[in-house]
């Protein structure tokens, strides 16, 4: 057995059951001070929370500086830091260290997930227009493979349908476009014109939302919110909302046809079918600061909302029903800024991490290799290099490898709407 395959042996069965397990509740990402190195994660669950994750002094579990947002795909969250310029990868469950993508990123933003890669959008310098990009990710390897060359100030990114919207809030010119590109050419095949400065999207009935918030009082030219309504089939905008003397921003899709936004302190909630939008908000923080309300999302029922206060002293998170009615709120990190759904864990298990997480064996393989569940299953194998090499449905006689060659891949395994990915050797 070489070196690195005794290596990936022990990652794929180290000392995860030793390890702190995150389940059944809501990771928060706290920014933290530009220049400050104080990034942090909370986790919020059964009425408390535990403040200071992945900020301690050992090298392999620190954030870095300005943590921008997070992406979850298969077993892992991958954390995304601005300034640092690097991407974080830990286990989702225990927040274990597993990697580290710090080569190839210039003012990394925004992170999605798309035929077996990761895209991450890329500002480059804030003073050079045209050197925006997407980095296109090997989650194998965990290394960049090659570079999308976008329009300026590439930041919010979904994966929908197989493509890819990006929205380009602009930097100093201030954009008002969003870009379709392909995942597997990579090409751009379309470029959507939308409102002045689209910060947030969602997806809802076969369309996309896109919420604009306008060129700023202090631009040269102050311009006012939109919501776009795209049709996924032909990428065209259908119709066009005006919000009068408002910078709307943090759209999040709601239960049925309702929506949330925040403009300045103020949280609104609007229906999709109505003629207007609503005059008045469902609640109310004190005052924000030029930036208003710093990071909002709406999850299972319940909304979250960020107060980055002074921007220097820990934050506040403060939970309202789906009406706005005030539940509990949370001290947590400094500049807290999104909010994201941990794993669910098995009742009544006394391993959930155990429960939860299908794995594959025999590893290393030589001509069959199994998974640990009973329900429907879909199994794909991605070379080292990320290229597809086998799919198939997953059946009680396992899946054959005898006909691909010896070396690493990943085995993105999804039954039902969870998607799990392990790392396999084929012997």
């Amino acid at each position: 057995m070489t070196k690195l395959y005794a290596f990936l042996l022990v990652l794929l069965s180290g000392s995860a059951a030793f390890a702190q397990n995150y389940t059944d509740g809501i990771f928060v990402l706290n920014e933290g001070g530009a220049g400050s190195g104080n990034a942090s994660l909370s986790f919020i669950t059964n009425n408390t929370v535990t403040n200071g994750l992945l900020a301690t002094s050992d090298p392999d579990t620190t954030l870095g500086d300005t943590g921008q947002s997070i992406g979850l795909y298969g077993d892992y969250a991958y954390i995304v830091l601005n300034i640092s310029n690097k991407v974080e990868v830990v286990n989702k469950v225990t927040l274990q260290h597993v990697a580290t993508i710090t080569t190839g990123l210039v003012n990394p933003r925004y992170i999605a997930f798309s035929n077996g890669k990761a895209f991450i959008t890329n500002w480059g310098s804030g003073t050079d227009a045209t050197d925006d990009y997407i980095a296109v990710v090997n989650p194998v390897t965990n290394t960049i493979e090659t570079n999308i060359a976008v329009a300026e100030g590439v930041e919010r990114i979904l994966e929908v349908n197989g493509k890819l919207y990006t929205a380009h809030q602009g930097g100093y010119g201030y954009g008002n476009t969003v870009s379709v590109i392909n995942p597997v050419t990579l090409a751009i095949d379309a470029t959507i014109t939308v409102g002045d400065v689209p910060n947030s999207m969602i997806v809802k009935d076969g369309f996309l939302y896109v919420l604009c918030g306008g060129k700023p009082m202090w631009a040269p030219e102050e311009t006012y919110g939109q919501l776009n309504k795209i049709d996924l089939t032909t990428n065209d905008v259908v119709s066009t909302v005006t919000f009068a003397l408002q910078h709307p921003q943090h759209l999040k899709a709601g239960a049925d046809n309702d929506i949330y936004y925040a403009v300045d302190e103020e949280v609104f909630k609007a229906d999709l079918t109505a003629a207007q939008l609503p005059v008045a908000p469902i609640l109310s923080l004190s005052a924000q600061g030029a930036y208003g309300i710093y990071g909002m999302d709406f999850i299972d029922n319940t909304l979250y909302v960020a107060d980055a206060g002074n921007y220097v002293s820990p934050g506040q998170v403060y939970i309202y029903d789906a009406n706005g009615a005030a539940l509990v709120n949370y001290t947590v990190g400094v500049v807290p800024n999104s909010f994201y759904k941990s794993a669910a864990s098995t009742a009544g298990t006394a391993n959930p991490v155990a429960a939860l997480k299908i794995t594959v064996a025999p590893n290393p393989a030589t001509n069959v290799f199994y998974i640990n569940t009973t329900s429907e299953a879909t199994v794909k194998l991605y070379n080292i290099e990320g290229r597809l090499v086998k799919s198939e449905v997953y059946t009680a006689t396992g899946i054959n490898v005898k006909d691909i060659s010896a070396g690493l891949y990943i085995a993105e395994i999804t039954t039902g709407q969870t998607t799990t990915t392990q790392r396999l050797i084929v012997k």
